[in-house]
């Protein structure tokens, strides 16, 4: 699989996951549905964490990794849960203060 091609599968992930958590809204009176959801800012941030997510498959194929359409989409669709994990495991340092 190729970086673009991977990356476009990526981006089918990413949709996906993005329209699951919207049909879950679906039922909602349109009073009662999120502030957030017409916001333009939530719309911006979900458009940059698929595109992120598609460099993550980036990263895959270019490690050599041998992905298939399926594994590249569960990628996408779990890019960021796997972001949000390596971004808190990041150590927490006191400012100030210098190993």
């Amino acid at each position: 699989m190729g970086i673009l091609e991977g990356f476009l599968y990526r981006i089918a992930g990413g949709f996906a996951a993005e329209f699951l958590g919207l049909w879950k809204l679906r039922h909602q009176a349109t009073h009662e549905i999120p502030a957030w959801f017409k916001r333009p800012f939530y719309w911006m941030l979900t458009i940059v964490m698929i595109v992120i997510g598609g460099g993550l498959v980036a990263l895959y194929v270019t490690s050599d990794v041998s992905l298939t359409p399926i594994l590249a989409v569960n990628i996408g669709a779990s890019a960021p849960l796997t972001i949000g994990t390596f971004v808190g495991q990041t150590p927490s340092l006191e400012i100030g203060k210098v190993d």
